[in-house]
C-alpha cells in the first residue's frame, strides 16, 4: 500500500486522510500473515529491534504528534505528553527491559504435587498468536491505539493497525511513523472508516483488539467468534464517582473529581461520569466543584488552549440534546456559551438529577456532570449496581466505607480517593467486565493477552515400567485390575494432606515424603501382581 503522506504544519482537510483501497486490505492481511508464518518474529531480538524503531519514531515525530492531537481535540501538548505519548514511550522501555523474563517459559512442579508425574518436565511457553488486529479510538488517539501495538510487537505478532478516521491528524501522523521506522513486513496500517473496517473484519485475525463503543464492540465480537479467535473490548461505560459523608477533606475530592469530568472535555472511557453524594455534604461540595472547574480553565476556557473540543459537530449536538432534555438545575460555572462551530461545551454541572433523567440513561462523554444524592450507603451500593458495571468507579469516603462500597459493587477498575489517574501505571491490569469490555492490557498483561501460553509437558519412555503404565489403561474390570484405582487414584490425586505442613514433610521438597507413603505399599503390590503391557506375541 503505497500513499503519499502528508505533513501535518497547519489544519487538515479530512479528505486528506488517505483511506485504504477496499480491495487491498485482504491482500494486506494476508502478506503479515505470510511474514508470521515465516517465524520472522519469533526472534526475541528482532521484537526488540522493532520496538526501538518504534520508539525511535515517537521521538522523532513528537511534534507532529502533539500539533496533530491539538488539531484533532484541542489538546494541549502538555496532555498529549502525559498521558499520550509519554505512556506509549513508557510501555515500550517496560517491555525492552522485561521481555526476556516474560518470554522466558516458566516451569511447574507435578511430580512433587503428582507422583503419577515424577521425573516429568513442565513448562508453560509464552507464544505469540499470530496476526492480530488492533482497532484505536478518536478520544485518546495515540495511547489508546499504540498501547496494545506495543504488547502486541512483543508478544512476537504480526500487526494491522486501524487508527480512527474521525481523528484524521493523528492518524496520519501514526501512519508516517510505522512505515518510515518499522518494518512493513511486520507491522501495517489501514485507514478508513466503516467500509474499511467492515472489510477488515471480513479477514481471519488470531486476535482481535478493539476500543470503542458497544455498538461496533459486537460487529468485533462476532467477527472473532467467526474466526474463533480471541477478542479484547475496551468499551467504557457509566463511570460514577460516590462521595460519601465520612469524606475527610472536601477540596481535593473536588478538584480531583473535577479533572477528570473536564479532562479532554469529558472525553475520556474512565472520565467521572455522574457523582453520587450524600445528601449532608452536597451543599458543600458544589461550590468547591465550581471552584475546581475556575481554578484550572478560568471563566472564559473557550479562551485557553488547555480545554479540549468535542471530538465533530454530530457528538456535539449529541451531547447537547441530552443537557437540553435533562430535567436537572443547571449550574453556570463559565462566562463562555456553547458554540457547535468551534465544538465547544462549557463544563456544566446538573444538580437535582434522577437516575430517570436523559442525562442518566447512556454515558455522557462530554464535559457535564449530573449530581444525584442518596441517604444511606446501600441506597447508594445499589444504585450503582442497578445500572451494568462501569469501566471505573471511584469512592471517596473513609476506608471502612470505601471498602464496603468496594466489596459490594462489580467495575473494570476501582480508585479510593482519586479518580483517572490509575490509568498512569502500567504494572497493572487494565480492562472493563460484562458490557465495559473483555480482557485487559498495559505492560506485561498486554504482553499475556497477545500470547498463547501454551503447556508442554515432557515424559520419559523408560518410567514407569510398561507393566505399571497399564494403570491408566483399560481394561479396569475384575479383581485382577482393582490395584489400578487403589493405586492410580493417590498417584495421581493424593488424599493424605495431613503429613503435608509437618517438619519432616517439608525436608522432603523434591519428593515430599509424605507423599511417598501414600503410594509405597500399593506400588510393591503392583510390581508383584502386574503383567507386561503388550503381551509377546506366539508365531
Amino acid at each position: 500500500m503505497s500513499k503519499e503522506h502528508t505533513s501535518v504544519t497547519g489544519a487538515l482537510d479530512e479528505s486528506e486522510l488517505l483511506y485504504t483501497k477496499v480491495d487491498e486490505v485482504g491482500g494486506i492481511v494476508k502478506s503479515l500473515q505470510a511474514s508470521f508464518a515465516a517465524g520472522k518474529m519469533r526472534n526475541i531480538e528482532y521484537r526488540k529491534q522493532q520496538l526501538r524503531a518504534f520508539l525511535r519514531g515517537l521521538r522523532e515525530e513528537r511534534k507532529a504528534l502533539y500539533d496533530a492531537v491539538f488539531y484533532d481535540l484541542h489538546k494541549s501538548n502538555v496532555e498529549t505528553e502525559l498521558f499520550e505519548v509519554g505512556a506509549v514511550e513508557y510501555d515500550i522501555g517496560l517491555s525492552l527491559d522485561n521481555l526476556d523474563k516474560w518470554a522466558r517459559p516458566e516451569s511447574r512442579k507435578l511430580g512433587s504435587l503428582q507422583p503419577a508425574f515424577l521425573l516429568s518436565k513442565a513448562e508453560v511457553r509464552k507464544e505469540p498468536l499470530g496476526t492480530v488486529l488492533v482497532i484505536g479510538a478518536w478520544n485518546y488517539p495515540v495511547r489508546i491505539l499504540l498501547l496494545p501495538v506495543v504488547g502486541a510487537l512483543a508478544a512476537g505478532n504480526t500487526v494491522v493497525v486501524k487508527p480512527s478516521e474521525l481523528s484524521p491528524h493523528t492518524a496520519v501522523v501514526v501512519e508516517r511513523i510505522i512505515s518510515r521506522y518499522m518494518d512493513s513486513d511486520v507491522i501495517r496500517v489501514v485507514q478508513g472508516g466503516a467500509t474499511e473496517t467492515s472489510e477488515l473484519l471480513k479477514n481471519k485475525f488470531d486476535h482481535f483488539f478493539y476500543t470503542g463503543g458497544g455498538a461496533v464492540g459486537r460487529l468485533v465480537a462476532h467477527a472473532a467468534a467467526e474466526s474463533l479467535a480471541g477478542v479484547t473490548l475496551e468499551l467504557g461505560g457509566k463511570s460514577p464517582v460516590i462521595v460519601h459523608a465520612d469524606v475527610e477533606d472536601l477540596v481535593p475530592t473536588a478538584t480531583r473529581i473535577m479533572w477528570s469530568n473536564l479532562d479532554n472535555s469529558g472525553q475520556v472511557c474512565v472520565s467521572v461520569d455522574y457523582l453520587l453524594v450524600h445528601r449532608s455534604i452536597k451543599d458543600r461540595l458544589v461550590p468547591l466543584l465550581i471552584d475546581a472547574a475556575i481554578s484550572m480553565y478560568g471563566r472564559t476556557p473557550k479562551k485557553t488552549d488547555e480545554y479540549c473540543r468535542i471530538i465533530n459537530p454530530r457528538h456535539w449536538r449529541r451531547i447537547m440534546a441530552m443537557l437540553e432534555a435533562s430535567e436537572g438545575t443547571q449550574l453556570r460555572i463559565t462566562d463562555d456559551e456553547a458554540d457547535e462551530n468551534d465544538r465547544f461545551i462549557p463544563p456544566t454541572i446538573v444538580d437535582s438529577v434522577s437516575f430517570d433523567d436523559a442525562l442518566m440513561q447512556d454515558e455522557i462523554f462530554g464535559p457535564i456532570l449530573p449530581i444525584v444524592t442518596y441517604d444511606t450507603l446501600e441506597e447508594a451500593i445499589d444504585l450503582v449496581n442497578s445500572r451494568a458495571q462501569p469501566l471505573a468507579l471511584y469512592v471517596f469516603a473513609k476506608p471502612s466505607s470505601a471498602e464496603h462500597i468496594i466489596s459490594h459493587t462489580r467495575s473494570g477498575t476501582a480508585v479510593i480517593n482519586d479518580t483517572m489517574l490509575s490509568i498512569a501505571s502500567h504494572n497493572t491490569p487494565f480492562g472493563g467486565v460484562g458490557p465495559s469490555g473483555v480482557g485487559n492490557y498495559t505492560g506485561e498483561y498486554s504482553f499475556d493477552t497477545f500470547s498463547h501460553h501454551r503447556y508442554v509437558l515432557d515424559r520419559p519412555l523408560w518410567f514407569p515400567s510398561p507393566g505399571v503404565d497399564t494403570i491408566r489403561m483399560p481394561p479396569y474390570s475384575g479383581k485382577e485390575n482393582a490395584w489400578k484405582l487403589s493405586l492410580g487414584s493417590p498417584m495421581v490425586y493424593p488424599k493424605l494432606w495431613s503429613l503435608r505442613d509437618s517438619v519432616l514433610g517439608k525436608l522432603f521438597t523434591l519428593i515430599p515424603f509424605w507423599r511417598i507413603l501414600t503410594i509405597i505399599p500399593g506400588f510393591i503390590i503392583a510390581l508383584l501382581k502386574v503383567k507386561p503391557a503388550i503381551k509377546p506375541r506366539k508365531d
